[in-house]
């Protein structure tokens, strides 16, 4: 069956990819156009509908716990597992992501994500965290949402690695909350998956190919208590998004199929 699986959803995924990559760019020029707002648009809604057929094609469930997000601005950030990270984000939130500049070099996906403003950060350059720093402060100012992965790489999800607080002085420059997000795979009964966590340099199409033979994975984001961010440092305000995603992530708070 997982070979079975693997030769229907990769070829409908390569196709899927393409249709997308040109359907979500004609929505945001569309919304230009229009002058509507790119993140509420049509390019939005598209950006959704993606998100979510991908989830769907490679059998991924999504659940939403916890508080809602509302249209504030806000500095999500978010632990990090996988690729699928930013479509089960995405999926829900009409976030701006920090990204690694590579990204905006990628076919297809790179002009998609500029376009839907992504912020990209240059980690060899001696300026590039002060430089995205100011970016994402100026976004938060203009009332969007902007999501970072605090850990700066992946795990396997099962607990978190260091912060690095740094990039928290957007919120405190903009004077908006920071507001914690839980990510966890699961499998069936409870199990947290070990096919979706994309972790130990392996290659993106091998990950690819190999959750492509999964039957199903079951996505579940937990929001937690936005964190104010006015008159806290950022250390203090890594500690304490720290605090709650821990315990989102704590055994007792799992997931039962």
């Amino acid at each position: 069956m997982p070979l079975l699986r693997r030769c229907i959803r990769l070829p409908l995924l390569f196709l899927h990819t393409c249709l997308g990559v040109v359907c979500i760019l004609m929505g945001l020029g569309w919304d230009r156009l229009r002058g509507n707002d790119s993140q509420a648009g049509l390019g939005r809604r598209l950006q959704a509908f993606w998100c979510w057929s991908i989830c769907w094609l490679f059998g991924v469930t999504m659940e939403v716990r916890g508080g809602d997000l509302g249209d504030k601005p806000v500095l999500l950030v978010a632990n990090h597992i996988s690729w699928l990270d930013i479509l089960v984000i995405a999926r829900f939130w009409p976030v701006r992501f920090l990204s690694k500049s590579e990204v905006r070099r990628w076919p297809g996906i790179g002009t998609v994500a500029t376009a839907l403003g992504t912020i990209y950060i240059d980690r060899g350059r001696r300026n590039g965290s002060s430089e995205a720093i100011a970016r994402m402060a100026r976004q938060l100012r203009n009332g969007r949402q902007v999501l970072f992965f605090p850990e700066g790489t992946t795990s396997p999800g099962t607990t978190l690695l260091p912060f690095r607080p740094r990039l928290f002085q957007a919120a405190i420059e903009a004077g908006v909350p920071v507001q914690p997000l839980a990510i966890q795979y699961f499998a069936g009964r409870g199990h947290r998956s070990e096919y979706a966590p994309f972790v130990d340099d392996e290659r993106l199409l091998r990950h690819v190919v190999r959750l492509a033979g999964e039957h199903s994975t079951h996505a579940v984001l937990t929001l937690g208590e936005p964190v104010n961010s006015i008159g806290r440092g950022r250390n203090e305000l890594a500690l304490l998004s720290r605090e709650q995603m821990a315990e989102a992530l704590t055994p007792s708070r799992r997931h039962s199929a």
